[in-house]
C-alpha cells in the first residue's frame, strides 16, 4: 500500500500538467484557426479576440475562485458558457468557437460536486446545441452540435474520472497515515508491555533470590556458627552440624538450578507438554509453598533475637487466614529503610507474593512489642478448580 502511494504521488504531477493541458487544448487550438482561418479570410476583429482573452482569464481563475470563494465557481462558469455563446454569435461566424465547450466539460466535473458537474454538462450540452442551430439554422447546426456534444461528454466523464482517481489517492494516504500512526503506537505499547514484563520478571526473580537463597545461606551461618561453639564445647555434635550444612548448601544449589532452569526452560517440543507442565509445576510448588511462613520466621530469629514464633493457619469458608507472632523486640514499620533490615526487601516479597494472588497482608509491630504478620488469602479459585476446602480447623502451632 505505500509503495503504490509513493507511486501515485510521483504520478501526480504529470497528471495535473495533463490535465491542464487537456483543458486549455481547444482554447489554443481556436486561438490558432482564428489566426490561420478568420484574420486572413475576413480580416481582424478586435471583439472575438477580445471575448476569446475573456474566457482565458476566467477559466485561469476557475482553481483560485473555487478554493477562495467556493459559491462564485458557478456564476464563473456560467460567464464562460455565456461568452462561448456570444462568439458563437458573432460575426463572422465560425462554428469552431464551440470547441471552447471542450474546456468547460474538464473544469465543471473538477471543481463542483458529483450531482452538480453532471447538471453543468447536460447544460453544456444543451447551450452548444442551441447556439449552433441559432447561429447557423437547423439544418447546418443539427450537422454541427452532436460533435461537439460526443466531445463534451467524452472530457466531462474523463474530467469525473479524474476527480475520482484524485479522491482515492487522497483517501489512500490519510489511511496509510493512520495506519502509520497506528504502527508506531502499537511499538510504542510493545516497548511498554516488554519494559513492564522485564520489570515484573526482575521482581520475580529478586523474591525468589531472596526467599530461596537468603534464607538458606542464613541458616548455613547459624549451623556454622553452632558448629564452632562445638568444636569447643561439644565435639561430638560436629558431624551432624556438618551434615545439616552439606545439606543445606545443595537446597541452596537446588533453588538456584531452579531459577537457572525457570529463566532458560526446555522447550516443549524436545521433553513433550506434559513433562514440561508437571516440572513446572512441580517447581513452582517447592518455590511457593509456605514462603511467607518462611520468612516471617526467619525474620523472627534474624531480626526479632527470639528462638521461637506463633503460627496460626485457620480456614474459612471463603478464605485462609495465617498469623506469626512474635515476641521479639518489635520495630517502628513507619520508620523501617528498604534496606536488608527489619522493614527490608524479605516484608516487601512478602507482600508483592501475597498481593499478587488476590490476598491481603498486614503488618502489625512496635518497639518493645513484638511483631505480628497477618494474612489473607481467598479460596474460590480452589473451588473454581474443583478443589476441595479443608473444614475449619483450629490454629496449627
Amino acid at each position: 500500500m505505500a509503495s503504490a502511494v509513493s507511486a501515485s504521488k510521483r504520478w501526480e504531477p504529470l497528471r495535473e500538467w495533463g490535465f491542464w493541458i487537456l483543458s486549455f487544448m481547444p482554447w489554443v487550438a481556436v486561438l490558432i484557426r482564428f489566426w490561420v482561418s478568420t484574420v486572413p479570410e475576413f480580416g481582424f476583429f478586435p471583439l472575438p479576440l477580445a471575448l476569446l482573452g475573456a474566457f482565458l482569464v476566467l477559466s485561469v481563475s476557475v482553481p483560485a475562485i473555487s478554493t477562495r470563494y467556493p459559491v462564485l465557481t458557478q456564476p464563473s462558469l456560467f460567464l464562460q458558457t455565456a461568452l462561448i455563446a456570444v462568439l458563437i454569435q458573432t460575426a463572422p461566424l465560425q462554428d469552431y468557437y464551440a470547441m471552447l465547450f471542450l474546456s468547460l466539460g474538464p473544469l465543471a466535473a473538477r471543481y463542483l460536486r458529483p450531482g452538480r458537474n453532471l447538471i453543468w454538462l447536460a447544460a453544456f450540452c444543451v447551450v452548444v446545441s442551441a447556439a449552433l442551430i441559432l447561429a447557423f439554422g437547423p439544418v447546418r447546426g443539427v450537422t454541427y452540435f452532436p460533435i461537439y456534444v460526443m466531445g463534451i461528454l467524452i472530457l466531462g466523464f474523463y474530467g469525473r474520472a479524474s476527480c475520482g482517481a484524485e479522491e482515492a489517492r487522497a483517501e489512500s494516504e490519510r489511511l496509510l497515515d493512520q495506519l502509520r500512526d497506528a504502527n508506531a503506537k502499537l511499538r510504542a505499547y510493545a516497548e511498554q508491555a516488554e519494559e513492564i514484563a522485564t520489570m515484573h520478571e526482575r521482581n520475580r526473580l529478586a523474591r525468589e533470590l531472596h526467599d530461596a537463597a537468603t534464607q538458606t545461606v542464613f541458616s548455613i551461618t547459624l549451623t556454622a556458627q553452632a558448629a564452632r561453639l562445638a568444636c569447643e564445647q561439644d565435639p561430638s555434635r560436629l558431624p551432624e552440624l556438618l551434615d545439616k550444612i552439606q545439606e543445606s548448601g545443595a537446597d541452596a544449589l537446588a533453588e538456584m538450578r531452579g531459577l537457572v532452569s525457570g529463566l532458560r526452560p526446555r522447550r516443549v517440543a524436545e521433553d513433550g507438554l506434559v513433562p514440561t507442565l508437571r516440572q513446572h509445576f512441580a517447581l513452582r510448588e517447592r518455590r511457593e509453598q509456605l514462603r511467607v511462613i518462611q520468612e516471617s520466621l526467619n525474620n523472627a530469629v534474624k531480626h526479632a533475637g527470639v528462638g521461637e514464633a506463633e503460627v496460626s493457619l485457620m480456614f474459612g469458608e471463603r478464605e485462609a487466614l495465617l498469623r506469626v507472632r512474635d515476641a521479639g523486640r518489635g520495630f517502628n514499620p513507619a520508620a523501617a529503610s528498604g534496606s536488608d533490615g527489619a522493614g527490608g526487601f524479605g516484608l516487601v516479597s512478602m507482600r508483592e507474593r501475597v498481593e499478587s494472588r488476590g490476598g491481603t497482608w498486614q503488618l502489625a509491630s512496635r518497639p518493645g512489642a513484638g511483631t505480628e504478620v497477618t494474612v489473607r488469602m481467598p479460596l474460590a479459585a480452589e473451588r473454581e478448580y474443583g478443589g476441595q476446602e479443608p473444614a475449619d480447623q483450629g490454629p496449627d502451632r
